[in-house]
Order: structure tokens, then sequence, then C-alpha cells
């Protein structure tokens, strides 16, 4: 039976995923500092995520996501550029668009931000709507 995958799990995935993307590697002082916590604390989920097949862990080196741990922290991270876009569509200062999306972004069925997707996207095409949207939700 695969293991269903906690907030926290998936924070730390994509926290490895962004500092990859953005620095090209992820260290256990960088996940340390974004996710503001301890390094030993930062140590012990990365050994639980090697032990899962998450991630790639060797103590002193960089962490690198495998294929399974990119995926989910790659749907986490889209899930979360969704909601946000969102969020700011309807109006939502980007500070509080945030904050909601951070707690939200976890919880959120797939089907939810599939619509989530194509209401952005139809925005996106749509500028007149959306304009009227804003307005008509202030």
């Amino acid at each position: 039976m695969e293991k269903t995958n906690t907030p926290a799990v998936e924070d730390y995935l994509e926290t490895i995923y962004k500092l990859s993307k953005s620095k090209g590697y992820a260290k256990v002082v960088d996940i340390s500092q974004r996710l503001r916590v301890r390094p030993p604390t930062v140590t012990s989920m990365l050994q639980k995520l090697d032990k899962r097949g998450l991630v790639k862990y060797e103590k002193y080196r960089e962490i690198s996501l495998t294929p399974a741990g990119e995926r989910i922290a790659k749907n986490v991270s889209d899930t979360h550029s969704k909601m946000m876009e969102f969020l700011t569509l309807i109006g939502v200062d980007e500070k509080t668009a945030y904050a909601d999306t951070e707690g939200a972004e976890h919880h959120i069925h797939p089907s939810t931000i599939k619509r989530i997707n194509r209401l952005v996207l139809f925005a996106e095409n749509n500028p007149k709507w959306a304009k009227k949207l804003k307005n008509f939700i202030k």
C-alpha cells in the first residue's frame, strides 16, 4: 500500500524542486532556511524521504528528487501556481493569496484544480471578461 503524503512531505519535495530549479541544487541548509526548521529536522525528513524513494540523500551531498519525488513536487508546485493565479484573478491581494494557497494547496482535489486551471485559462484568453469579474467581485 502506498503511503499518503502529508503536507510536510509535500512542502519538503516542493522546496527541493524549487531550489533545484533556481540554484541548480538543494542542500540541507537551504531547505532549513526556506522551511524555517532546524537542520537536524531536515536531515531526519530527508532520511525518511530517501527510504520512501522520493529523494536521493547522502550526508554532506546535494539532495535530488527521484522521478517519483519530482512528480509529486511538480504537482504541488503547479497547484500552488494555479491557486495563486485564481485567487489574484478574483481580486485577492498577493499576500493573502499566498497565505491561503500555502494552506490549501495540499488539500485541493485534482478535479477542483483542473477546473480552476480551466477558469484561469479562460480569463487569460478573455481579458475583458476577467476585468468584469474583478469589478463585479469588489
